[in-house]
């Protein structure tokens, strides 16, 4: 295997110089290495004897690389040959030796080619040389590379004790070849060992030419002034100075480390070996007081020794702190892993800034991927300090019972898991996601096996390491929940789904309470077309519910976990109506009384099961002439139920919990259900006042059209207040502008909110089961929920919008829940909410509609004589035409702007819109009239109503009987009466009148 390196990416090692590691660092660890480069000594000036110098230069360095290249050309011919060759051919070597050897041969040729190409490129260019052009200053860099290159596969053969291994292997090869090695001028006693001859003559010539090209660009440099032209020189000598050091600081590391290696028992030498790696520091050098055991700092890992057991701690998940904050004791460190704290405690200050220090690098340059250039200098005592608290990297934990044997890969802040990050359990399980403080916490997404090949998938916000807040899980039984958590368990409103390809499918909405239904709800039974609406206790139907089944047939009573109790109310498909005691099967016991839909009654004992013929002991009776027969199909259910502002509290919670919450980021998202990617704007945005926020974020925003907007008001705000706080009808506009932006935003809590409520009343009254004796429900809902809405838009509002000592009572007086939110939330629930007025009002909008095709058979002339106008009051008198052609064109204009006016009224969902519209038809009339007689005419009841149903005859409004019902249950209370009464009241004479079957029955006018 060839191992290659970056320039910046030499193998790590410890100090040089003196042999005593600790003397060395303790006399040199604070001062700052001078940089040979600074000692050019400044003379005269930069005139033509630079290139003279080059010349001069080049000439000698070119004797000395010939030199260097012809010795590197015998070390591989003569030496390093013969060494592979016994390596290769030896089957007992150990795979790491061979591999290292080739390594270093490499390397080795490396060199040589680049010495080949110095070469050629001085002999080139001898005669015409600049400074510019001297090969070392050209490829200062590439010199360097190579050459930590060659050092990094020489050490690493070192630390293998690769030249002891291999002097055995070839002594008989050296004992007659023993001259090769002395031809190479090194010192060689008759003593040394041939491992240590082998050593020096792999390294030795080689560092050697490394100091001569010192020599030569330091006699370059002489007598120079800084300049630009010199800089490549200073430079290249500063390099050259910085590898000179670093060989040495390698030589030295590599040789401590080799020691170490050597002095360590077989077992752990086998458990913690690795070529590359090298010793840092060792507490047998500097002491240490720890009750754990030995410590040996690499320069990739912490390692504690026991005895022949070790404990490997690696540096990226290693934290060191110094304890002068915390502890008495002065000369103390606290050393922080993962799982784990050690407290280091050495005999004086100077031991212990030395471990901080060497600790601190060590980890600071495993965690950039390179080490320093050279290992010690000024610019690594800089930098030193500079480690980074927060870090991304791998761990498997062992003794958290937590996240035993688990694998994490992630961030990290001071031991701790913090940021993002996955974790994997060998059983199969998965969390990917957020973490603060050591747990999950945030938006995370864990997998869990449920069974063979299935899984439960929860995608959830977290705290603290459980569920809390939204989350959608999908479980491997086919069910789906999306809702809110607390604890680890659904609580809070939430949405329970079983699909219909499982035997039971239901879908469940509604609040929960340690994972089970709790409060209010709606339970759709979707395999028995059954629904339920009402409260929960532990799972169980429990007090005030309604029942509705897809044939129609609904009831309403008290219930008792399942099971009704006491007196409730049947209402059939046919309108008959029973009221009393009966079971959840429908069997009717005791007291009751049973409405038919045609008024008659009986009233007594009743037995038997509903629908399966019943049994009784009462009184019959006919119904009276007071008795309206339609009473029956007019019943509403909810009697019972609780009330509306009461119904969805569980949903209001949340949003007060994350009001009270203060607006964190993880609030927000946890509340909102979204992991947001724009947390630096919203951080941003913190810092300042609440209107500060909404109008940066309402001018700035691209994406949405209202993002998060935090809350500065802890206590909220009530209606009246509100109100108060707007000063004029046109801030009451800027602020329906600003709740259109966040009603329509899922990223605004208010949109959101609304989002949420929209869907629960989908589910409880839209679907298979939407039934007419829910309107009352339904209605009451919507009226809840603006009134709630208006007073929660407190917490959101705009600097323009607060309060205002100008404000007028009449201003104040049109601002409420009905005229600010209604009119934007309305059309979202309009089409079930219209739905339902329009089955309650069936039978009368089919009659009204049959009088409406009974009149279009008229002309207009023959309608207003058949309903009785005045004739003065026609707008016919000023055309002189025959009969025929009268009929033709008045046919077209006459009250046509009144009529085009009314058709409007179905044209909106807000009832104010369509009092609106009924007011300026009347107007239109009243005009009209006016035009006619050409004076000003004030239509009395008597005038309207006929004119009204012309109108209304030919606007053809279909369902106007819902129409008008929603009006008046839907406008605000305080618009009641006066104009808004009269006009409503002669709307309902017209329908009333178009309906009655005696129109029908009169004769038309010839």
């Amino acid at each position: 295997m060839s191992h290659r390196m970056d320039s910046n990416c030499p193998v790590q090692q410890p100090d040089s110089d003196t042999l005593p590691e600790r003397t060395r660092f303790s006399r040199n660890w604070s001062k700052a290495f001078s940089k040979s480069a600074s000692s050019s000594k400044e003379v005269l000036n930069l005139g033509p004897e630079i290139k003279e110098k080059c010349q001069r230069e080049a000439a000698y360095l070119f004797k000395l690389e010939q030199s260097f290249r012809n010795s590197l050309a015998d070390l591989k011919t003569h030496v390093l040959k013969p060494l592979v060759k016994a390596e290769v051919s030896d089957q007992k070597n150990r795979p790491q030796l061979r591999e290292a050897l080739l390594v270093l041969e490499e390397s080795l040729e490396v060199i040589y080619n680049e010495s080949e190409e110095h070469c050629l490129h001085l002999e080139g260019t001898l005669d015409t040389l600049t400074q510019k052009e001297l090969y070392l200053l050209e490829n200062t860099q590439r010199l360097k590379e190579v050459y930590i290159l060659y050092f990094t596969a020489f050490t690493n053969y070192v630390v293998l004790c690769g030249f002891e291994h291999i002097a055995k292997q070839t002594s008989d090869y050296w004992k007659k070849n023993k001259k090769m090695l002395k031809g190479f001028h090194l010192d060689l006693s008759s003593n040394t060992s041939l491992s240590v001859s082998l050593h020096r003559v792999f390294h030795e010539p080689i560092r050697l030419q490394v100091q001569k090209y010192i020599d030569v660009l330091r006699k370059l440099s002489w007598g120079l002034k800084k300049h630009p032209e010199t800089k490549p020189i200073t430079d290249a000598l500063a390099t050259f100075i910085d590898l000179d050091k670093w060989i040495r600081q390698s030589l030295d590391v590599a040789t401590l480390t080799k020691t170490l290696w050597n002095s360590l028992g077989s077992k752990l030498t086998e458990l913690l070996f690795l070529p590359e790696r090298r010793l840092r520091e060792d507490s047998k050098n500097i002491p240490l007081s720890c009750p754990d055991g030995r410590f040996v700092l690499f320069d990739d890992s912490l390692v504690m020794v026991q005895g022949s057991e070790s404990s490997i701690y690696k540096l990226d998940t290693l934290w060191v702190e110094t304890m002068d904050n915390i502890s008495s004791e002065r000369n103390q460190l606290k050393v922080i892993v993962p799982e784990e704290e050690f407290i280091f405690t050495m005999q004086d200050s100077q031991d212990k800034m030395v471990w901080f220090w060497k600790l601190n690098q060590a980890i600071r340059q495993h965690l950039d991927g390179k080490l320093d250039f050279p290992l010690w200098g000024e610019e690594s005592s800089e930098n030193s300090c500079s480690v980074p608290a927060c870090r991304f990297a791998a761990y498997t934990f062992i003794n958290n019972p937590r996240f035993k044997d688990a694998v994490y890969e992630g961030d990290w802040y001071q031991g701790k898991l913090q940021g993002s990050g996955i974790m994997k359990w060998p059983d199969g399980r998965n969390y990917i996601g957020n973490y603060e403080a050591g747990l999950e916490h945030g938006f995370g997404v864990y997998v869990t096996p449920a069974g063979p090949e299935i899984f439960d998938c929860y995608k959830c916000h977290w705290k603290r390491g459980k569920m809390h807040g939204y989350g959608i899980c999908e479980y491997g039984n086919g069910m789906t929940y999306k809702g809110y958590f607390q604890d680890n368990q659904r609580h809070g409103f939430g949405i329970l789904h079983c699909s219909q390809l499982e035997k039971l499918p239901f879908k469940y909405v509604g609040h929960w309470e340690n994972d089970k239904k709790a409060g209010y709800g709606v339970f759709d039974d979707l395999d028995r077309g059954e629904r339920y609406i009402g409260t929960w206790l532990e799972d169980c139907k429990h007090g005030s519910g309604i029942v509705i089944t897809q044939s129609g047939l609904c009831y309403e009573g008290n219930f008792q976990y399942n099971k009704i109790m006491g007196p409730g109310t049947i209402l059939s498909e046919d309108d008959s109506a029973y009221e009393g005691e009966f079971t959840e099967e429908l069997v009717l016991t005791g007291k009751g009384k049973l409405t038919f839909s045609n008024g008659y009654m009986i009233e007594g004992l009743f037995s038997n099961k509903w629908g399966s013929g019943l049994k009784t002991n009462g009184t019959f009776c006919k119904p009276t002439e007071e008795l309206n027969p339609l009473i029956t199909s007019k019943m509403q259910l909810g009697s019972h139920i609780i009330p509306a502002k009461d119904r969805w509290q569980g949903i209001y919670d949340q949003f007060t919990d994350f009001l009270n919450s203060g607006s964190d980021e993880t609030s927000v998202e946890s509340f909102l259900g979204f992991y947001s990617k724009n947390r630096e704007k919203r951080k941003n945005l913190k810092s300042r006042p609440i209107t500060t926020k909404v109008e940066t974020v309402m001018e700035h925003s691209t994406e949405d059209p209202l993002d998060f907007l935090s809350c500065s008001r802890p206590n909220g705000a009530t209606s009246e207040e509100l109100a108060s706080n707007q000063c004029d009808l046109a801030k009451g506009q800027q602020l329906k502008e600003y709740l259109t932006k966040a009603f329509a935003s899922t990223h605004h809590p208010l949109g959101k909110l609304l989002q949420t409520l929209i869907l629960v009343f989908q589910d409880t009254f839209s679907g298979i089961c939407m039934h007419k004796r829910l309107l009352s429900l339904a209605q009451q809902e919507v009226i809840s929920h603006a009134k709630k809405l208006f007073e929660l838009a407190s917490y959101f509002l705009p600097e323009s919008l607060e309060k205002d000592d100008s404000s007028t009572e009449s201003a104040v007086r049109d601002l409420n829940a009905y005229t600010v939110i209604l009119p934007l939330i309305l059309p979202r629930f309009y089409p079930d909410l219209f739905m339902l007025y329009m089955l309650y009002h069936e039978v009368e909008d089919s009659m009204y509609w049959k009088g409406i095709l009974y009149l279009e058979l008229l002309s207009d002339t023959k309608l207003l004589e058949f309903l009785e106008v005045q004739k003065d009051l026609w707008p016919l008198q000023d055309i002189h035409l025959t009969n025929k052609q009268r009929i033709s064109v008045v046919k077209d204009v006459c009250f046509t702007s009144a009529i085009l006016c009314f058709q409007k009224i179905s044209t909106t969902a807000d009832p104010q819109d369509k009092l609106d519209t009924l007011m300026k038809t009347y107007h239109e009339i009243e005009s009209t009239v006016t035009r006619v007689l050409q004076r000003q005419y004030n239509l009395s009841m008597d005038d309207l109503l006929p004119l009204l149903v012309y109108v209304v005859s030919r606007a053809r409004i279909l369902h106007l009987g819902a129409e008008l019902h929603l009006i008046r249950d839907m406008m605000d209370p305080s618009t009641e009466g006066g104009m808004n009464d009269f006009l409503l009241t002669a709307l309902d004479s017209c329908y009333q009148h178009i309906q009655k079957e005696e129109l029908r029955s009169r004769s038309l006018p010839k």
